[in-house]
């Protein structure tokens, strides 16, 4: 597009294909924010298995740093427009009121899988390594001068001390640099986590700053309006098949009856078709032999 959102103000008059483009575009990104998430659900089950590698956390970065992106370019959108539709028709601030319900449930998924990844990440660190960032140092009683080890020798700190130290030996240095990413990651998922809640307050609050409030129930009526317009084509689809499986049913049996010498006047079953393009086509096929 020509124009950026932010160019776009209420006193711009903006063409209505344009407008509809702005509502495809920001519809476009609530769908890539739901992709998102089922993405990100995907690698939250691999976390703590085989596939749980160093490109496995690269994604859930580069993943939530696309959606926050993503969702940042939608907010601004949607402020926009509400902004574009303020004296437009009624159906178009109803339909921007769907699409608002639509980024505010989508971030919502979003909020929602975050915290998940978070929560399993934690719970994959060590509980020795979680709780020794809470401990001071302590000096190792090898270390100690030969007085206070015969003081200190019996005290059961330095005790705990040396089972300490007998655990660490034990660790490998693969381990201390599996543990080091897995903090790291930690770090970068909890910087990438969004204010879910404040978003989806600003959210509701650019709608209703149009001056007149949408009401979300017409928006749900028309949607379910829509549903069932969508549900009656398809009974008139299943009524117009029946209709013609009847009519190649009689089709049939006039055939049969013709094979056996047995010609039934086509005008007793015409009559009960409707459609004249039918009638037509029967008419012609009465005419037909089938031999």
């Amino acid at each position: 597009m020509g124009r950026s959102l932010l160019q776009l103000g209420a006193a711009t008059q903006i063409d209505p294909s344009e407008l509809q483009e702005l509502f495809q575009e920001t519809s476009a990104n609530v769908f890539r924010i739901n992709s998102n998430v089922t993405s990100l659900e995907r690698s939250l089950r691999s976390l703590g298995t085989s596939n749980d590698t160093q490109e496995l956390q690269d994604g859930l970065h580069a993943t939530q740093q696309e959606t926050n992106k993503t969702i940042t370019t939608s907010t601004k959108a949607i402020k926009q427009l509400s902004e574009v539709v303020r004296g437009s028709s009624r159906q178009e601030r109803l339909q921007l009121d769907r699409l608002k319900n639509q980024l505010s449930d989508a971030i919502q998924r979003y909020g929602a899988v975050q915290k998940k990844i978070a929560e399993k990440s934690k719970s994959l660190l060590p509980t020795g390594q979680r709780s020794s960032k809470q401990q001071s140092p302590r000096t190792p009683f090898s270390d100690l001068p030969d007085d206070e080890k015969i003081f200190n020798g019996g005290d059961g700190t330095w005790q705990n001390q040396s089972q300490d130290q007998a655990l660490l030996s034990e660790i490998t240095e693969e381990d201390l640099e599996a543990i080091r990413q897995r903090e790291e990651a930690i770090q970068q998922i909890e910087s990438d986590m969004l204010d879910v809640n404040q978003i989806i307050k600003d959210l509701a609050s650019m709608v209703h700053e149009q001056g007149d409030t949408i009401d979300s129930i017409e928006a749900n009526i028309e949607t379910a309006s829509s549903n069932v317009e969508s549900a009656n084509e398809q009974l008139a689809k299943a009524s117009q098949h029946q209709h013609i499986f009847y009519v190649e049913l009689e089709a049939v049996i006039w055939r049969k009856n013709y094979m056996n010498g047995r010609e039934i006047p086509h005008q007793l079953f015409l009559g009960k078709i409707n459609s004249p393009c039918i009638r037509e086509a029967l008419s012609l096929l009465s005419s037909l032999p089938f031999n």
